[in-house]
């Protein structure tokens, strides 16, 4: 699969939909875990049931740390770890300018308008919509 441009889910949000630049749209389930075929009575009830205890002990506090648990794969973990690193060291650097330059010769800029390339106003009747561009 290459470079995915565009992904929508399904009315029911049972499936997702992604669109990629090799002309392929692939069709996921949302729920990796869950069964795709028809179930029988028996897998009903006991999917049913594991749902209701869900519900019924939500408040555990070992019930909320399973369900918050999540595994990834190593190269992931240390490409998030890397990226926080990378942005933490850009928001210092800017702190520490600001710090050491003249009152007002650094101004503020919000993290949103930081990777915005350029704003392309389009006129559409009587609506007005902005579109952005912006950096990956």
């Amino acid at each position: 699969m290459q470079r995915v441009f565009c992904v929508h889910y399904s009315a029911d949000s049972k499936f997702v939909l992604t669109g990629s630049d090799e002309t392929v749209i692939r069709l996921w389930r949302s729920a990796a875990w869950q069964k795709a075929g028809p179930q029988s009575s028996r897998e009903r009830a006991g999917l049913l049931y594991s749902k209701k205890l869900l519900e019924r002990y939500a408040e555990h506090p070992q019930i909320k740390r399973i369900k918050r648990h999540r595994n990834l794969p190593g190269m992931v973990k240390s490409i998030s770890r890397e990226h926080s690193n990378i942005k933490e060291s850009r928001r210092k650097k800017e702190e520490n300018r600001r710090l050491h330059s003249k009152p007002g010769t650094v101004p503020r800029i919000p993290e949103r308008k930081k990777h915005v390339v350029k704003e392309i106003l389009v006129l559409l009747g009587r609506y007005h919509v902005v579109h952005c561009t912006t950096c990956t």
